[in-house]
């Protein structure tokens, strides 16, 4: 609310500027968050050496983001993409008016801390001058070698990775209002979860990019020690005490960014595959027996006919299980009923949107594009649950004077 009226001012001129710089374009389903529709946001492609777009319904999205460019140590860029390919995406994704941004790696710890600390401007000048040449529309960024202390100074990181956005907000936006900037963010942020990156100022950062792309597409790996969902909606079990959800997860980020549930993309995995383990019983969140199995989408299917297939009511997740001797077998994976439940998460908790780990171009099945027009359709307008509501309330409790 404290920002609406400048919102809305930006959103108008970014629109005019839109009409007056580039052709006419088919409108994709999504559009602008709040005005047309949730962001669907997407990754691609899934085969680095495979570019084809041939499966891509292009109404369904309103961004692609294209993988990659690293940022090294010094502020400079690698371009492992020829741009001959960079090209051929970015004039066919506007063709039909989705946006494309580039997602942008780090080298390792001490590559990041080094830029962090000594090249920052230089960096955000490099990623400037290659979307600039490219024709983007923005940037993700996805250095998932930050750490809590910089190896350079030996000082806390959380200044420099704010300074870093901030910067980046600075240049991109002076160079072009629209320009969409994105974070990859870590898919837990509570301390109580000892994968959680508690230490960044989600909040700042929050100010200063477009969205929160939480990487939360696989909340369970396959080796979390029991039988569950990798993306549970709720009830996908506890690490430390703390529960590994998509509910959790969205309540964590609504309190660390002061109750910006609108600048959060929630991250979702398209794979239909899943797990299958040797377990100690035919309940839920058994302890698991030995390595776990992948399940190709085919083979979880099958197994799930032929065992007969169960919807967990809480996880929202397809599974199976049955008897093998003395032992249970129990899988869980993906499908079309379970990407639905996730999307609906948006418009519950009023979200942005949502982001896609990762688009197959050449085989992605018409069914993903079916879900995100019917549950992400224009006209969708979030409207945040009764306990987002409650923490935006609380954090703005908290920071009036």
């Amino acid at each position: 609310m404290r920002f609406a009226g400048m919102l809305a001012v930006a959103l108008a001129a970014v629109a005019l500027a839109a009409v007056v710089l580039r052709p006419a374009v088919a409108e994709p389903a999504g559009g602008s968050p709040g005005a047309e529709g949730p962001t669907v946001y997407a990754w691609f492609p899934r085969d680095f050496n495979n570019w084809d777009t041939r499966a891509i319904d292009w109404s369904a999205l309103t961004h692609i983001c294209y993988r990659s460019v690293v940022l090294q140590p010094d502020g400079t860029l690698k371009e492992p993409v020829s741009r001959s390919d960079v090209k051929a995406l970015v004039d066919e994704a506007h063709a039909h008016g989705v946006k494309v941004t580039v997602l942008v790696w780090g080298t390792d710890s001490a590559g990041s801390s080094r830029y962090l600390a000594h090249h920052a401007e230089e960096a955000v000048q490099s990623l400037l001058d290659y979307v600039k040449a490219n024709d983007l529309d923005g940037v993700n960024m996805d250095d998932e070698t930050w750490r809590a202390t910089n190896g350079e100074t030996g000082g806390p990181n959380r200044e420099p990775v704010t300074r870093f956005f901030r910067l980046l907000h600075k240049a991109f936006k002076e160079a072009r209002p629209d320009y969409h900037l994105s974070w990859a963010s870590p898919p837990v942020v509570s301390a109580d979860d000892p994968y959680g990156a508690s230490w960044i100022d989600y909040e700042a950062v929050a100010d200063l990019v477009d969205a929160l792309a939480i990487m939360s597409y696989t909340m369970n790996p396959p080796t979390i020690g029991w039988t569950t969902g990798a993306q549970p909606v709720e009830g996908g079990g506890k690490v430390k005490g703390h529960p590994r959800d998509y509910v959790t997860c969205i309540r964590d980020y609504v309190q660390a960014t002061g109750g910006r549930a609108e600048k959060l993309l929630l991250g979702l995995s398209n794979y239909r595959g899943g797990t299958e383990w040797t377990c100690r019983s035919g309940e839920p969140l058994s302890p698991i027996i030995g390595k776990p199995r992948k399940l190709t989408p085919e083979q979880a299917r099958a197994n799930a006919d032929r065992h007969g297939r169960r919807f967990d009511p809480r996880q929202k997740v397809p599974w199976y299980c049955y008897q093998e001797d003395e032992r249970w077998v129990q899988g869980w994976y993906e499908d079309e009923e379970s990407l639905a439940a996730k999307l609906e998460l948006v418009e519950a908790h009023g979200l942005q949107g949502i982001c896609i780990w990762v688009l197959d171009g050449a085989a992605e099945p018409p069914s993903t594009f079916e879900l995100l027009r019917k549950h992400l359709a224009p006209g969708a307008v979030p409207t945040p649950s009764r306990d987002d509501a409650h923490a935006a309330d609380s954090a703005a409790d908290r920071n009036r004077p």
